[in-house]
């Protein structure tokens, strides 16, 4: 039996909280005399501000970036017979043929569309079919309403960097694509909703991805974890042989002596300061979780023979194993808000796309399943939504044997709390030259990422009037005084 050694109490540390008060003066006179105004001027009440409901509810926002730029309008098509054939002209020798793709029960959009799925996302099918699942269709970061004509004689604001790697991927993580930014969406959240943590607390934000811009704050960042865990020093307490036993004394002993230990160049101090707090968030956290079973099986990739998986693909299952884990060890935490990054690389299929995105595809579908069933084993699935995000999405016209890097493209959110069996947005005619193609079929936006990440902030729990503050260009697509939703898709 292997018991992880709770380190030594390692720091002594106290909270001070200073309390000042201001003191206004109304109505004094100068001089020491009193006088009185007859005529008052009329004073301005300060506008009401209604508390999200939510602010102190539980809940729990989970990004899944795919990173490189996915083919959305392979993996979402529509298949009534105008727009399918459009589809299938626009995208040539890349087409799905009709009767693989996976039938989206029951929803007819606006314009009379319906749809169907790559046919390697069985596991979204059954979300969406079930009502856990809902896309959202032609959306990416916007500076404003932009329109073709506007684009073309360049009197549009654009993104920064609009179509490249770098610049879109951040702008998917911060959704201020006016400039170029390290503080991330939900650095913002963390900022707030954790103002005050204490060095000895894990982060609210969790990444399973290391370092990263969307979970960077102010005065916030990221918790890094593995497929396996935090990571920190373990060493057995309990063995048989009494020569191991001897050594694990040595490396504990040894171990503590130098965390304890005083030192003065700040440098040094810094170093261990940072070292005991890491030391303590593992051990916290490997106590809060280890003892979290998950009897859901997660798909294992070993046994195919077909496809040939690669170990960034097997580990994307684990990845949000963990994440459930994570969740539902939050009361134990002490958090009643968590965020959660995975970053899934490698989406840039400018060659062999039909192979490489039908791979990447079913690995995505089937983890999104496997963590929806997870967190509904747990009793947790009330408490989140999964996003999805991508740097663009790609050119409906193909090079050869891939595609593009391009602007608007399709997600997707899940969760017992989204409104699923839908498709959200106007999705767009996938016709070359449309109205919203600027070239080579690289198609505007009709829904901005502010609009997206509002909506899922208010369900967080963000006032509304806090909104500009965390998308300072939302007012351009959005009246953040209107009753309705940004886009809808949220309970």
């Amino acid at each position: 039996m292997q018991e992880k050694i709770t380190r030594r109490e390692f720091i002594k540390s106290s909270t001070a909280m200073a309390i000042s008060a201001s003191m206004f003066l109304v109505g004094c006179g100068g001089g020491g005399s009193s006088s009185s105004n007859t005529n008052p001027s009329p004073i301005t009440p300060s506008p009401v501000v209604t508390p999200n409901p939510n602010k102190d509810k539980k809940r729990v926002l989970v990004y899944f970036l795919l990173g490189g730029g996915n083919d959305s309008f392979n993996m979402l098509v529509p298949t009534n017979t105008s727009s399918y054939n459009e589809y299938k002209t626009s995208r040539s020798n890349l087409a799905i043929d009709k009767a693989d793709l996976l039938a989206l029960n029951g929803f007819v959009d606006s314009n009379n569309k319906t749809f169907g799925l790559h046919p390697s996302m069985s596991k979204v099918q059954e979300l969406f079919n079930n009502k856990k699942l809902s896309f959202i269709s032609n959306i990416g970061p916007l500076n404003e309403v932009t329109t073709k004509a506007n684009y073309l004689a360049n009197k549009a604001s654009i993104p920064l960097g609009l179509m490249s790697h770098a610049d879109q991927i951040k702008h998917w993580q911060t959704s201020i694509p006016n400039k170029r930014t390290n503080i991330g969406w939900f650095g913002r959240l963390s900022d707030e909703f954790q103002a005050n943590k204490n060095p000895l607390d894990i982060s609210m934000n969790m990444s399973l991805s290391g370092t990263n811009i969307l979970q960077n704050g102010e005065n916030s960042k990221e918790y890094s974890l593995t497929k396996d865990g935090s990571v920190g020093l373990s060493v057995k307490q309990t063995v048989s042989n009494p020569a191991i036993k001897q050594l694990n004394d040595a490396l504990l002993e040894g171990f503590d002596n130098i965390l304890n230990k005083n030192y003065s160049d700040s440098f040094e101090k810094t170093y261990m300061q940072t070292t005991q707090h890491a030391q303590t968030h593992h051990e916290k956290f490997d106590a809060a979780t280890k003892n979290i079973n998950i009897s859901h099986s997660f798909t294992n990739y070993d046994s195919r023979t077909d496809i040939k998986f690669t170990a960034l693909d097997k580990d994307i299952g684990s990845q949000f194993k963990m994440i459930a884990k994570a969740i539902k060890a939050a009361d134990t935490l002490g958090m009643k808000k968590q965020t959660f990054f995975v970053h899934y690389y490698g989406w840039d299929h400018h060659d062999e796309l039909l192979n490489n995105h039908k791979r990447m595809l079913e690995v995505a579908s089937n983890a999104l399943g496997d963590f929806q069933a997870s967190l509904e084993e747990l009793d947790v699935a009330k408490d989140v939504i999964t996003f999805v995000g991508s740097d663009f999405g790609r050119s409906l016209s193909s090079n050869g044997n891939g595609t593009d890097h391009a602007w608007g493209g399709n997600v997707l959110v899940m969760g017992d709390e989204v409104e699923g069996g839908k498709v959200f947005g106007t999705y767009p005619s996938l016709q070359l030259g449309s109205s919203i193609d600027i070239g080579g079929g690289v198609l505007i936006p009709s829904l901005s990422t502010d609009e997206m990440f509002a909506e899922l902030s208010l369900w967080y729990g963000v006032d509304k009037s806090k909104l500009s503050d965390y998308f300072p260009n939302l007012a351009k697509f959005y009246d953040v005084n209107a009753n309705s939703k940004p886009i809808g898709f949220t309970s």
